[in-house]
């Protein structure tokens, strides 16, 4: 007991016992904010005599908020990322070349998918495809057309900056079957943006480095490319101009794969963009609704409702996922009105609340069979 060592080890082990209650109590800590990219679970309330259900609940909600966990983190993000030049969160993110980040395999196998090993089968596109050719027919009763948009993963716009051992395929991808699927047995518009973003590439940067999603010229891009698309069967919409939107380009800008691994102090896009439409096709944002949607695929995000400057333009309805919220601004004032959801269904009671001319499901490439079930 009198050893110096024993009372060195002793004193270290209660410190190491006391400190995270301690920072639980004072907030020692509270400068380390959590950088995860998923709803925490909230404190759980003890009613007794229901122990055991409290434990339960409690186990989930202490691994994600004992003491010092955050700084934790922190440290052990800037060792593995700065010294082991590794991603400290390879399921998450993928660390690419020459400052790219690309998502990793916990959201929906993306990296597995761009690397061939989970195809589309010829039978689950034809079902996607019956399915989509059965929404339209419905919508197209009630006089109202459907287009399909799929954004692309960045890992299909930029596979050069990929890491080595994520070897691109070579086969037919997912998309490419389901698109063969939908042009050679429906009428339905289906929209990918691959090859127009990956001309648009050659002269300006589409999609952030640091984030998940297409920037504000990879917006603008797809935005051009669904509304053409729009006017092949409704010529009197307003055609796309540049003139149309004030671009400015700067740099500084910080996204979702570098806030998930804590770095989006250090790691900053060297291109940002902020595109803005001019007067003609500006819209005034009328609100925001609840989104009351339940399920395990809610998003929780409010719905957005725009009027647009043309009163005799065509009504739209856009259900989409995030990557739609860059789109809502530069879209909107194409329409006589907008209705922006972000969800992954189309909810036949929403089309008859709306009564829009136009409807655009847009979904992002790695998720492509969710279209099975809207």
């Amino acid at each position: 007991m009198t050893n110096p060592r024993f009372r060195i080890l002793a004193f270290g082990f209660a410190a190491l016992l006391i400190l995270p209650t301690l920072d639980q109590i004072f907030g020692l800590s509270d400068q380390f904010q959590s950088t995860e990219n998923k709803q925490q679970n909230k404190r759980p309330e003890l009613h007794f005599p229901h122990v055991r259900s409290f434990i339960k609940q409690f186990d989930p909600y202490y691994k994600e908020n004992f003491g010092w966990r955050n700084a934790l983190f922190y440290a052990y993000s800037r060792w593995q990322f700065k010294g082991l030049k590794q991603s400290p969160l390879p399921e998450k993110v993928v660390v690419g070349k020459n400052g790219w980040f690309f998502l990793g395999d916990s959201y929906n196998n993306v990296v597995k998918q761009h690397r061939g090993l989970m195809p589309l089968s010829a039978d689950s596109a034809r079902i996607i495809a019956d399915h989509l050719a059965q929404r339209q027919a419905e919508l197209a009763r009630q006089g109202i057309r459907l287009y399909v948009l799929i954004a692309p993963d960045s890992h299909s716009i930029y596979p050069e900056f990929l890491p080595d051992r994520v070897a691109h395929t070579n086969q037919l991808t997912r998309l490419d079957v389901l698109r063969q699927a939908v042009e050679r047995q429906t009428q339905v518009p289906f929209i990918d943006l691959r090859d127009t973003l990956r001309v648009a590439k050659k002269n300006e940067v589409v999609y952030y480095q640091t984030d998940t999603h297409w920037n504000d010229y990879g917006t603008l891009v797809g935005t051009a490319a669904l509304l053409n698309r729009i006017r092949q069967d409704m010529p009197a919409l307003r055609p796309v101009q540049k003139s149309d939107f004030t671009i400015t380009k700067m740099g500084g800008g910080t996204g979702d794969l570098v806030r998930m691994m804590a770095l989006q102090d250090e790691i900053r896009d060297p291109v940002f963009y902020e595109i803005k439409p001019a007067a003609p096709v500006l819209a005034r944002q009328a609100g925001e609704i609840p989104n009351t949607e339940n399920g395990p695929k809610a998003t929780g995000f409010p719905s957005t409702q725009f009027v647009g400057p043309n009163p005799t333009a065509p009504k739209l309805l856009f259900i989409g996922d995030s990557f739609s919220h860059s789109m809502m601004p530069l879209l909107a004032g194409y329409f006589r009105e907008s209705y922006f959801v972000r969800s992954s269904f189309l909810s036949p009671a929403l089309v008859q609340q709306q009564k829009p001319n136009v409807i655009v499901f847009q979904i992002v490439e790695r998720n492509i069979g969710w279209l099975a079930e809207i």
